[in-house]
């Protein structure tokens, strides 16, 4: 039922508002469309105390944000309008499951398939873009943000690290 509800206000939305379940939200600023498949995974993130917000991050420039603190996540609705929404939530939802159990980002230690021209593109964007300190972690959110497996990987990660 909360997915049918949640599907259907995501969908409908015109003007920013807030979906309120269990006393968790999922936030939005404009009608997006999320695939059937990432329902699990946000339902998961909000049952673990995450906020998701559809909305552009506080921070300019972005496409998406884990505030591990807040335990609050932002994909920016443009990001599904040119096409990188789901690899945008992916890597987010990455973030959360890395701020599990200590609250600050750790490798979950996932060792993932990557083909040549994509391990040089990920180490292009993380070395142009990220803090030194940030390299490991970003490496393994861009690593899995493409993976096929990536939803069942990320839940596995949730239920296991986050309590």
């Amino acid at each position: 039922m909360y997915h049918l509800i949640l599907t259907s206000l995501i969908l409908s939305l015109l003007s920013s508002s807030q979906i309120i379940a269990n006393q968790q939200s999922v936030s939005t600023e404009k009608a997006i469309k999320i695939s059937d498949d990432l329902i699990p995974l946000l339902d998961l993130l909000l049952e673990k105390g995450f906020k998701v917000k559809f909305q552009n991050p506080p921070k300019t420039g972005v496409y998406g944000l884990f505030h591990s603190k807040s335990k609050t996540l932002w994909v920016a609705p443009i990001s599904f309008e040119l096409g990188i929404g789901r690899h945008t939530f992916l890597h987010e939802a990455t973030h959360a499951a890395q701020s599990c159990p200590y609250g600050s980002l750790t490798l979950i230690g996932w060792e993932l398939p990557l083909s040549p021209f994509i391990r040089n593109e990920i180490q292009t964007t993380i070395f142009t873009t990220y803090d030194n300190k940030d390299y490991a972690i970003e490496k393994e959110a861009f690593s899995l943000q493409g993976q096929k497996n990536a939803i069942d990987l990320l839940l596995k990660a949730l239920n296991q690290r986050c309590k």
